[in-house]
């Protein structure tokens, strides 16, 4: 996509511009999605612990927002969320569009 997002690496933070730090957030915010609560939580596994299972998490700052994406699992079911949001909480997501950063998804996992 022409840009430079850093992933959560499983032990550095990830602190974004005007929101919320990642994972931290996960555990103890409310994510709102299409207006109604979700239950989000990093499952790098991608086990079935919650509604969405973060297995990946990228972030890219710029001057006055953000864009983190959170690479999902939802019934086994490749789903990407994207945080823009100003708000800690409840941190606002909305489902990522983009075709070909859901195909590129699709593809690793299923050939995992």
């Amino acid at each position: 996509m022409g840009h430079s997002y850093r992933f959560y690496d499983g032990k550095r933070t990830l602190k974004t511009k005007n929101g919320p730090t990642y994972p931290d957030v996960l555990k103890k915010n409310r994510f709102l999605l299409n207006k109604k609560i979700i239950k989000v939580g990093y499952s790098p596994l991608g086990k079935n612990d919650y509604q969405y299972n973060v297995v990946a998490i990228a972030n890219e700052n710029f001057k006055s927002w953000h864009n983190t994406y959170l690479f999902c699992l939802m019934k086994d079911k490749p789903v990407i969320l994207l945080d823009q949001s100003k708000n800690v909480n409840p941190v606002m997501v909305k489902v990522v569009k983009d075709k070909k950063l859901n195909k590129d998804f699709s593809k690793i996992y299923t050939e995992k």
